[in-house]
């Protein structure tokens, strides 16, 4: 996995090849294939540890002591960190594995991201700078697509400022999220 990551950051997915990936981890490639039917399966296993990651990324922001909108701006920072982080072909590497992670997405898949997100909206209820206006369900796919589209214009534009959009973002959603002056701002 560190190695197929590693190649696949410098060269991209499509540069790279079983052979590279077995060299670069010095295994031979029958090991490879003891665990990976394809290159293809790597990818999408790659896929599932950028979900587990989501999902203990928007844990580890809804227990901090912050407002809602600082939750998602910390949410927001800490996606596009790590994705930076991975190296010259950063944006190539996440614009693949977003896209197989679409096409792997199965229910249960789709659900753990909704729920992560109901859950960091519902602490903001509870803290009353989130709105109880809107069905919950609505104000989590407000805040999903919101980062979709981040990482779309980002992984398409290579002088995509996504710090300064994604901080943006967030103050944005932040304020659509907020409590209208007609809701009680108290906890309940």
């Amino acid at each position: 996995m560190e190695a197929a990551g590693t190649l696949f950051s410098e060269q991209g997915i499509a540069g790279t090849t079983v052979s590279q990936v077995c060299e670069r981890a010095d295994v031979a490639r029958q090991t490879f294939f003891n665990h990976f039917a394809t290159k293809h399966d790597l990818v999408l296993d790659i896929a599932r540890r950028g979900h587990d990651f989501f999902l203990e990324a928007l844990e580890a922001v809804r227990r901090e002591e912050l407002g809602t909108g600082d939750r998602i701006a910390r949410f927001f920072e800490t996606l596009y960190g790590a994705a930076s982080a991975v190296g010259p072909m950063h944006q190539n590497l996440v614009a693949e594995v977003t896209r197989i992670s679409l096409e792997m997405a199965d229910e249960e898949f789709v659900t753990s991201l909704s729920r992560g997100v109901e859950k960091l909206l519902r602490a903001g209820r509870m803290q009353g700078d989130v709105s109880r206006r809107h069905p919950l369900e609505d104000q989590a796919a407000l805040v999903q697509g919101a980062l979709s589209n981040l990482f779309f214009d980002w992984t398409h534009r290579a002088d995509f400022p996504i710090a300064a959009r994604a901080a943006r973002m967030a103050r944005l959603l932040a304020d659509v999220l907020a409590p209208g002056p007609d809701e009680q701002t108290t906890r309940s």
